[in-house]
């Protein structure tokens, strides 16, 4: 059953009080901005096509986001979790904006759900610079445990050409309605090459497995 709740932002960096000026700059917790999910800085996408209540609602919904960034990737006793200290949670893949004659599915699509904010793809990295896969897991219990979402999907998938191993954590969180409503669900998945594997519950892959 959902569990529905009315948010009370941080006054600070809730974006409402910045709507007519939100750009990548815009500050959604202590170090996260908007420009995170915004691509890399290499290549950044832009949101000059959306209207400003489009670009409040867009960076409303990463307020939620980075409020788990910012859980994760802050040092221990600065909100940090002491067990990622040595870890990096990255945004793989953030806003997603469709193409000309692109048909999303606007049901479950994860594609749809990136052009408005809603789902967020993210990566955990080691000090190596590895994605850090043991770890994934532990993050993705950590999460299931510790936040509210609408929808978390453990991903694992062996597209790399090489045939190895990749993971990373399809993180959707639920529509704000007017002005910080929202409905959680958290709803847990794990996914292999697209294939949904258990609902529920979340499954540990290794390479070990995949080559059977």
């Amino acid at each position: 059953m959902a569990r529905k709740i009315d948010l009370m932002p941080d006054g600070q960096y809730d974006p409402t009080w910045q709507r007519d000026n939100i750009s990548g700059r815009t500050r959604l917790a202590h170090s996260v901005t908007l420009s995170k999910f915004l691509g890399s800085y290499n290549d950044p996408v832009s949101i000059s096509h959306l209207n400003s209540d489009d670009k409040l609602l867009l960076a409303k919904q990463y307020y939620l986001h980075a409020q788990v960034l910012q859980s994760i990737n802050s040092s221990p006793g600065l909100r940090g979790i002491k067990i990622f200290e040595k870890f990096r949670m990255v945004v793989s893949e953030g806003f997603y904006r469709e193409g000309p004659n692109e048909d999303l599915d606007v049901t479950d699509g994860i594609n749809y759900l990136k052009t408005n904010g809603r789902a967020v793809v993210y990566e955990l990295i080691g000090e190596d610079g590895k994605i850090a896969y043991d770890k994934t897991f532990d993050l993705a219990v950590y999460l299931k445990n510790n936040i509210d979402f609408d929808k978390l999907i453990l991903n694992y998938d062996s597209y790399n050409p090489d045939g190895s191993l990749h993971v990373d954590i399809v993180l959707i969180m639920p529509e704000i309605i007017s002005p910080w409503s929202v409905s959680y669900n958290n709803i847990i998945e794990t996914r292999y090459n697209n294939s949904v594997q258990s609902t529920g519950e979340l499954l540990e892959f290794s390479d070990e497995q995949t080559d059977e």
